[in-house]
């Protein structure tokens, strides 16, 4: 076994660290609830100003947060592959599509393509930029639907919602898509019909769920102004062009991750209730704008059948495993976008309401003695300790053994992104397996069966006891795979403990490798530590 020190893997993940040299995350989560404190005692005065300052603002508390998923890494290798010549292919030659992002795949390979940095770092940089503007874009477009005091509103609530922190520095299109939805809703309210196409067509070319927005909202455009059939339209249409464009080159009108997610592998109602309930326990400030959507409803009957349709199936499919209720940004635009153009009275309450209990929940503490406070924080940093491991493991395969080393992985974004080895994604996501197991929605571990003799190395991933003890840990790792006939005689477990820097750190974790690799990869890793293996 091998027993490395604490923040080894920060020279080994690149990706999961370049926002670490900006300093402390308290420091930048004070200048982010500074910021919305002034921008609170702004919209009095100047509220045309708040859209700028509110952006600032959500900058500050993406950097704060330091948002990362291992599906991030998904994309980013996909772009990688891209960017290299291989087309947007998780492994050279497999025409499957996990990665559910569109065309964002094409923006994260400009960066390895004409910048020369790789594409985890410029997506991560990128995905920050864009949540800035989506804050602003918010801002103009509640002004020009309701007047510019509901236009200060909108941006203090959007950056005050935890879910635009948590997701602005992952490098997912989330911040691009919520732009789109942002740019949409400004083009349909101030009459411009000959732009308002272009955001619909760019939610479509980001997110597979706008042409279930866009068929949802179809029915309704005759009563509605020219601008927002216009926007339908644009949805519509980008839609089709996606659709044609992965059965052109995937052989298939979605995604693998969605129709597996979504279908195959969907956990069901309880879960999807369960999802929708911790939103709200991060957007319940905004439940002050419901009466003005429902009083209003022919106004914004479109949008809201999109929105409830949409939110519909992400309830009864099961949600997702992702912290802050992404999925259901359609949903909270429409609930922002309600409590910023109530009257000022609920409206300013729901702003000084929405931005104390945001920045509570976004409190950069790992170990409070008020535990809701960091919740949201510490969820996505769970998430990032995760990735920032698995990364480093990645980078330590890559180092250690051959590049045409087989691997077949469980989280299947960060290790293949960083060890760039072909891989079997065993969830079923980017690679076709047959085998069933349980577990949450859209990852269930099909393929471990279906790897085991086939692949040089294999990372489970599946949760191990995390202690500072070989023969428990060990005894779970085997546990895992006692069912499958011969595994222990062709793979050799490679224990790792790690020093841990904090309590969310990875403490334990297990690498199976075939023998004859063993020696080169414990040589690596003996490098790494600076030690010898004890």
């Amino acid at each position: 076994m091998i027993v490395l020190p604490p923040q080894w893997e920060s020279a080994m993940a690149p990706v999961a660290t370049m926002l670490t040299c900006l300093g402390p995350p308290f420091a930048w989560w004070i200048a982010g609830a500074l910021l919305l404190a002034g921008g609170i005692v702004l919209a009095a005065r100047r509220p045309a100003w708040v859209p700028a300052v509110a952006a600032v603002a959500t900058l500050a508390l993406g950097v704060a947060t330091d948002g990362l998923v291992d599906d991030a890494y998904i994309q980013f290798r996909y772009a990688a592959n891209l960017a290299g010549g291989a087309g947007p292919v998780f492994n050279a030659g497999e025409r499957i599509e996990g990665a559910s992002g569109g065309v964002w795949i094409g923006a994260l390979a400009l960066g390895p393509t004409v910048l020369g940095v790789d594409a985890g770092r410029w997506g991560r940089g990128l995905s920050l930029a864009l949540s800035a503007l989506a804050t602003f874009a918010a801002g103009l477009a509640v002004r020009a639907a309701a007047g510019a005091d509901a236009g200060a509103a909108a941006a203090l609530l959007w950056a005050g919602v935890p879910t635009t922190a948590m997701y602005a520095a992952t490098g997912l299109e989330t911040a691009g898509y919520a732009l789109a939805l942002w740019l949409a809703v400004w083009a349909a309210a101030g009459s411009r019909q000959r732009l308002a196409w272009f955001p619909g067509a760019a939610a479509s070319a980001l997110r597979p769920e706008a042409l279930v927005l866009g068929v949802a909202a179809s029915p309704w455009m005759r009563r509605s102004s020219r601008p927002v059939r216009a926007v339908v339209v644009g949805t519509l249409g980008g839609a089709a062009l996606m659709v044609l464009a992965r059965l052109a080159y995937f052989g298939a009108g979605l995604p693998r991750s969605v129709t597996v997610k979504g279908f195959s592998a969907a956990a069901g109602p309880q879960f999807g209730v369960a999802y929708i309930g911790h939103g709200l326990v991060e957007w319940w400030p905004l439940l002050i704008g419901l009466p003005l959507v429902l009083g209003r409803w022919r106004t914004v009957l479109p949008a809201a059948a999109g929105v409830a349709a949409w939110t519909t199936l992400v309830v009864v499919r099961g949600g997702d495993w992702m912290p802050g209720s992404r999925y259901l940004l359609p949903l909270l635009a429409i609930l922002v976008a309600g409590s910023a153009a109530t009257s000022r009275r609920w409206a300013r309450a729901s702003v000084l309401t929405m931005v104390c209990w945001g920045c509570l929940l976004l409190v950069p503490v790992a170990d409070p003695a008020f535990r809701v406070a960091g919740s949201s924080w510490r969820a996505m940093a769970e998430h990032r300790v995760q990735s920032r491991w698995w990364e480093a493991l990645g980078a330590s395969l890559r180092r250690a053994l051959p590049p045409t080393t087989s691997v077949a992985s469980g989280p299947s974004g960060a290790l293949p992104y960083a060890s760039e080895m072909p891989t079997l994604d065993m969830f079923g996501l980017c690679s076709v397996v047959t085998q069933g197991r349980e577990g949450g929605t859209g990852h269930r571990l099909w393929g471990l069966r279906q790897a085991a003799g086939h692949r040089d190395v294999i990372y489970i991933g599946s949760p191990l006891p995390q202690v500072r003890d070989a023969r428990i840990v060990t005894a779970a790792a085997e546990a895992t795979v006692a069912d499958i006939q011969s595994f222990r005689l062709e793979y050799q477990p490679v224990v790792l403990f790690h020093d841990a820097g904090s309590s969310l750190d990875v403490v334990a974790d297990v690498i199976w490798v075939r023998p004859s690799l063993v020696p080169p990869l414990l040589s690596s890793f003996r490098r790494l530590e600076g030690r010898n293996p004890r």
